[in-house]
Parts: structure tokens; C-alpha cells; sequence
């Protein structure tokens, strides 16, 4: 088994859940991890050379001569941005089977960040991402994607139905450990934003900032994230960027509600399963959604300024803890939720 990456963020977390449902399914996993964060100029030798998200030359001959050894069944690839790894593994090992997690269809992803600007790295990235992309659902025995939006673009872009669908699921972290109260102080409530700094989250609380932020002044928003710290000059009285932590649960237990602002980007939100995992409502767009079933019940769909402030203004809805977020969470994205299914996918073909 080959995997990316693990960490205290968003796709980290996802990655350690699938991680760890694997080990329970097969009898040997053997965990390939590497940096995502390089030098620029060895990022970009890396895309010349058709490796993208950390891979390298060096990283895809480890895999491949762990593979011949004959080992293993199976190799996980937890990205679809590993299409010549995909193809060099059918080539050299044509017996081995591969399954590939299609966190985001990424060719979408680069190409809505082109639309923020245009940074001439990015056209590259866009085809070699199309390529990777394009070589692994060629290459892959088996095809996962987050949600039904992902499986309709995997087949209109690449032509590949997808196997399954599974959704983000985590690792319940609070157990019997949490009622999630919240901490209102006074009239004040607190609204917290948890998500690392790139692209899509940095325009959402740029945005929120500005446009919502100052017409809901009965909160005060923490913003969590690693690379926020960047951003201080977005802070105003009620709004702090907080940046880096080593741990998000204290700023969970505090917040009265969790606000998902993003109108960019692909795949599934790991920070609204994470927030519903600690028992709060999300306020937050239809992007933030995505995927998610019976929103509704736990969270609240705001199309734009207006109605994020007519929302927070009114509080209409549950504040502090919210047992039904808690529930669905449980019920749908925890990590027994799925695990019969990713058993199912793998293990029961491996019998056949």
C-alpha cells in the first residue's frame, strides 16, 4: 500500500481516517509518506517532470521497488495526481491492482484557481494535472470520489465512471469527552473559521471580513488556521486571526457556531464534518456543503452578504452545542460509517 501524506489539517485528517480503515482491512499496510512543501525550483523540475503534490522520481522508484517484491495487492493512492506513478506501477508490476481516492477532481480545482488570477505556474500545473489525471483513471482498477458532484465531473472530463462514492469521514476525536456548551460571554457570541491558508479559504475570510464581519458586531470570529497569521491585517473588533495552532479543539469549545464562507473550490469541506464532529452549527455557502446530506438539520445555506447577516443577526438557529450536528455526524461521516464500504470495494475484490 502506498499513501501521500498525514497532518493536522483538513486532508491530513481524511487521510489518517482512510489510513486507518485500511489497516483494519488488510493484514499489512505500508505507509509511504513525504513532503508536500518543497523549494519552488524543485517544485517546478518535479511538474517538468510530470510529478505533482511531493512526488518525485526518487519517491516513485521506493514504490515501485517495494511493489516488486510482490508483496503487496494492492496500492492506495491517495490522489489523483499520482498518473505516472500509476502508469509506471501497471508497466513494471501489470499484476499489482490499483485504487486511487479522488480527493477533488484536481483539473477543476487548478482551474478555479486560475480564475483568481493569473499566475503563469499555474497553466503548467493545469497540464500536467490534466495528464495525471487523465493517465491514472486509465491505470486505476478502482475509482473513489467524495460525492456525486466529483463522480458526474470524473465522467464528463475523463469518460471514467467512478466505482464508489465515500464521503469525508474522520475519527470521532471527543468521544466522552465534550458537551460543547459553548462560552457565551454577555451578549457576545463567538463564530470561529478553522482552515489552512490557501486560495479558497483565504478569499473566504477576506470576504467575510469585509462584507459580513462588520454588520454582525454581537460576534466576535476567531479565524484558525495554519498561515492565518499572514493575514493580520484583516483583524478589526471583532474579528482576530489567530493563525497556527497546535490544536483546535479549546477554539471548537469555545465557538458558538462555525462559518464556512467558500465559494471556491472542489471535493468535500473536511472542516464542516470536523465542526459537526464537535456539535456545532455551521453557517456557511452551498460550496461548503457539498456532499453533505439533510443540511438543513444542522447547518444554515447562505447565498451571500446579506443573507450570512440576516442569518447571524437573527440567530436562528442553534447555538453553543448542537446535538443533531453531532448525531448526523456519527451516523454518516464517522469512520465506521464508511468502513463496510471501503471493505467492500477492496477486500471482497481481493477474494474473488
Amino acid at each position: 500500500m502506498n499513501f501521500r501524506t498525514t497532518g493536522n489539517f483538513g486532508g491530513g485528517k481524511f487521510n489518517e481516517t482512510v489510513l486507518a480503515i485500511l489497516k483494519e482491512i488488510f493484514c499489512e499496510v505500508e505507509l509511504c509518506l513525504f513532503p508536500l512543501e518543497m523549494s519552488r525550483w524543485r517544485n517546478l523540475r518535479n511538474t517538468l517532470n510530470g510529478y505533482l503534490n511531493g512526488m518525485d522520481e526518487d519517491v516513485a522508484e521506493d514504490v515501485i521497488s517495494k511493489v516488486k517484491t510482490g508483496t503487496y495487492n494492492w496500492v492506495f493512492l491517495a490522489s489523483s495526481n499520482f498518473g505516472k506513478l500509476a502508469m509506471k506501477l501497471k508497466r513494471i508490476c501489470p499484476g499489482i491492482k490499483v485504487c486511487v481516492l479522488f480527493n477533488n477532481i484536481e483539473y477543476n480545482f487548478i482551474s478555479s484557481q486560475l480564475k483568481t488570477g493569473y499566475q503563469l505556474h499555474l497553466f503548467l500545473t493545469l497540464w500536467v494535472t490534466w495528464l495525471s489525471e487523465r493517465r491514472i483513471v486509465g491505470c486505476a482498477d478502482k475509482t473513489i470520489v467524495l460525492n456525486e458532484r466529483e463522480r458526474r465531473e470524473l465522467k464528463r472530463i475523463y469518460g471514467r465512471e467512478a466505482d464508489t462514492i465515500i464521503p469525508i469521514v474522520l475519527r470521532d476525536e471527543c468521544q466522552g469527552k465534550y458537551s460543547g456548551q459553548g462560552t457565551k460571554d454577555g451578549t457576545m457570541f463567538k463564530g470561529l473559521f478553522v482552515g489552512s491558508n490557501f486560495y479558497a479559504n483565504k478569499h473566504a475570510v477576506e470576504w467575510f471580513a469585509q462584507y459580513v464581519a462588520p454588520f454582525t458586531p454581537h460576534v466576535v470570529y476567531e479565524i484558525v488556521g495554519k498561515g492565518f497569521e499572514a493575514e493580520k491585517h484583516l483583524e478589526r473588533d471583532n474579528f482576530k486571526i489567530v493563525g497556527t495552532v497546535d490544536d483546535v479543539e479549546s477554539y471548537y469549545e469555545k465557538a458558538d457556531f462555525v462559518i464556512a464562507p467558500i465559494f471556491k473550490g472542489a471535493g468535500m469541506k473536511v472542516k464542516v464534518a470536523e465542526a459537526m464532529m464537535y456539535g456545532k452549527t455551521v453557517v456557511g455557502t452551498k460550496e461548503a456543503f457539498e456532499g453533505y446530506s439533510d443540511v438543513g438539520q444542522y447547518g444554515k445555506i447562505c447565498t451571500d452578504a446579506s443573507e450570512f447577516i440576516q442569518a447571524i443577526n437573527s440567530m436562528d438557529f442553534v447555538t453553543g452545542y448542537n446535538p443533531v450536528a453531532r448525531q448526523y455526524f456519527l451516523d454518516l461521516y464517522e469512520y465506521e460509517a464508511v468502513k463496510g464500504k471501503l471493505r467492500n470495494l477492496l477486500y471482497d475484490e481481493e477474494r474473488q
